[in-house]
């Protein structure tokens, strides 16, 4: 029986509801440091899809011809190649959510696939184990709900929907 992985996709299951609440009712307008927060979703997003299994075999290709948004939208800051400025653009709601789907299902897939013992093991070509990467990415994209929750609140007034450990229900 793989009970770490079992774990590791009840754990995944809530990251990904709480990134949805994000992605579905988020202020995508509202910035912080001269960047808008949709391209915080977007990076959050995009993120999940390079490094959750392995980040040196990645083909942004699909996800453009899904989306047809341009990958460096994700790069955040402005000390790092490829950053494009404030233009103006907000990526829209309806491709968030189609990249989340895409993400939702290459994730789980993935995580059908895994054993216990894969998870010790390095993808091809990655210096880091499959737990590490998996660790990695719920810690980034939960540090990018929370950021996203924050900015939201800080524009409504109101908090949104948080789903914890209680949801596993055991």
């Amino acid at each position: 029986m793989n009970e770490l992985v079992l774990i590791i996709k009840e754990q995944t299951e809530m990251l990904l509801r709480n990134m949805y609440e994000q992605v579905n009712h988020a202020d995508l307008n509202c910035m912080t440091e001269d960047v808008n927060n949709s391209r915080f979703l977007f990076h959050m997003i995009h993120s999940m899809d390079r490094y959750f299994i392995n980040p040196f075999d990645y083909d942004y290709s699909p996800v453009y011809e899904l989306i047809g948004v341009n990958e460096d939208y994700s790069i955040i800051s402005e000390s790092r190649e490829g950053y494009i400025g404030n233009d103006g653009f907000v990526v829209p709601r309806e491709k968030l959510l189609a990249y989340m789907d895409y993400v939702r299902d290459k994730v789980n897939a993935y995580l059908d696939g895994l054993t216990d013992e894969d998870l010790k093991e390095k993808p091809k070509d990655c210096p880091y184990t499959r737990m590490e990467l998996i660790l990695a990415q719920n810690r980034h994209a939960m540090f990018h709900c929370g950021m996203s929750e924050l900015v939201t609140f800080e524009v409504a007034g109101e908090w949104l929907e948080y789903t914890g450990i209680k949801y596993v229900g055991r």
